[in-house]
């Protein structure tokens, strides 16, 4: 065995790395804040239905995740299972053929956001298979670190992507629909590759004796666990208000298309912007998480989103900062979009290994409230301007760092892990973290 391998960086480790790249530079290509928010602006010119794809996106996910998560340890082989519903991957192309088609801006977008949404409700249900996957197959300290890989190898193949992404936003030589549907159709393969990846994983211990799923029991145990973990409550409170700032972030790309008198090229250098921020941010995050924990992830993001929205004030009142201004904002909006590699590993790495997928649920699914926040925020847009969602995202991220504060820190983490049962505080009960 090599060195490497036993440092945790095997077969698995990179079989799930580039996995998740591909499924990072596939989803460029779908990004409410980027493409999806200029295709839906561009065809109907309505704000609103943006926030409603932001709404759609969080609301169907989550939506997958409550579905599946009983159902986990009933899987013999969650790689095999993954397979499967990575095989709905071709929904971005079915996206594409109306426009190719021809049809009419509403028909389009409506048959979009029906697949859009039928597109995210099968990642939520992979995602909790998934993070059960990289528990058992990953050391604690490499999960962040891989998917800040992730991230990084993804924004690679956007950044290759990008360039022609750049292109197809701003030649004349293509309508509306035609670029469109070339986007989303160059998406779709990107993300089909990951079939290929996900098949080199080995699940490490497998279900030999899977238990029979109780759905009602299941969900029905759930506040019982919040009410018996303090340090699961304190994360749950420290989420919720994260959604806002983060919700009103995505419309920056928008907001500059609108503030500043820029050309349709300077429109897609927006985008471009972007992919560079989250290929930097990812390996950013990854870093962070590896050496600092989790908690440092969290409220470095919440602080650069109440930054990032503070520039985006200022340029509102001060539209002489000028277009390297918006980039600027552009690529930070981006660089912080990677939180939930801190919101995911935190309650990972304060779950006992028995209910992993309990923590992952309640961790991601509280935000089913705040769900529709994208279409609020985008009908305050529509009705009040710009200025007054980065106020009130401004807000919630204040009111996320300063509950993030209470989090505990890797090293506390890690101290809490190593103590005796019978005096463990972390979860309350006789579990402790393992691993």
């Amino acid at each position: 065995m090599s060195s490497e391998t036993k440092k945790g960086f095997g077969r698995n480790y990179w079989a799930l790395t580039l996995e998740g790249s591909a499924f990072m530079g596939g989803i460029s290509m779908l990004a409410t804040s980027g493409v999806v928010a200029l295709f839906i602006d561009r065809l109907t010119g309505s704000i609103t239905l943006v926030g409603l794809a932001i709404t759609m996106q969080s609301f169907f996910m989550l939506f997958g995740q409550l579905i599946v998560a009983p159902y986990v340890d009933s899987r013999k082989n969650i790689p095999a299972f993954m397979f499967k519903v990575m095989c709905l991957r071709i929904l971005p192309f079915l996206m594409a053929i109306p426009l190719f088609l021809g049809a009419s801006p509403g028909l389009s977008v409506g048959i979009f956001l029906v697949l859009f949404g039928m597109f995210w409700m099968s990642d939520g249900v992979n995602t909790v298979p998934w993070g059960e996957l990289t528990a058992r197959a990953l050391k604690p300290e490499l999960r962040g670190h891989m998917m800040g890989l992730q991230a990084v190898l993804g924004g690679a193949l956007s950044l290759l992507t990008g360039l022609l992404l750049t292109w197809l936003l701003a030649t004349p030589l293509l309508t509306d629909h035609t670029r469109f549907g070339v986007i989303f159709t160059i998406g779709s393969v990107i993300l089909l590759s990951s079939l290929v990846f996900i098949r080199m994983v080995k699940d490490p211990t497998p279900a030999l004796s899977p238990r029979k799923p109780d759905f009602l029991g299941y969900y029905a145990g759930i506040p019982a666990l919040i009410k018996r973990n303090k340090h699961l409550r304190r994360a749950v409170v420290a989420r919720i208000p994260g959604y806002i700032g983060f919700s009103a972030i995505t419309f920056v790309v928008v907001f500059g298309a609108n503030v500043l008198d820029i050309t349709a090229a300077q429109i897609s250098w927006l985008v471009y912007s972007q992919i560079v921020g989250g290929l930097i941010g990812g390996y950013l995050m990854g870093e962070v998480s590896r050496r600092l924990g989790n908690k440092a992830v969290i409220l470095m993001c919440n602080g650069g989103v109440l930054a990032t929205l503070v520039m985006a004030m200022t340029l509102a009142g001060i539209p002489a900062l000028g277009y390297v201004w918006l980039l600027t904002i552009c690529f930070f909006a981006s660089l912080w979009s990677h939180h939930w590699i801190g919101y995911f590993n935190y309650f990972l790495d304060i779950a006992p290994k028995n209910e992993r997928p309990a923590f992952q649920v309640i961790g991601n699914c509280i935000g089913i409230p705040f769900s529709f926040i994208g279409i609020v925020i985008g009908y305050t847009i529509d009705r009040f301007g710009f200025v007054a969602a980065f106020i009130i995202g401004s807000l919630f991220a204040v009111v996320t760092i300063h509950a993030s504060l209470r989090l505990l820190s890797r090293k506390r983490i890690n101290e809490l892990a190593g103590v005796d049962i019978a005096e463990s505080v972390l979860m309350g009960t006789e579990e402790i973290i393992t691993e």
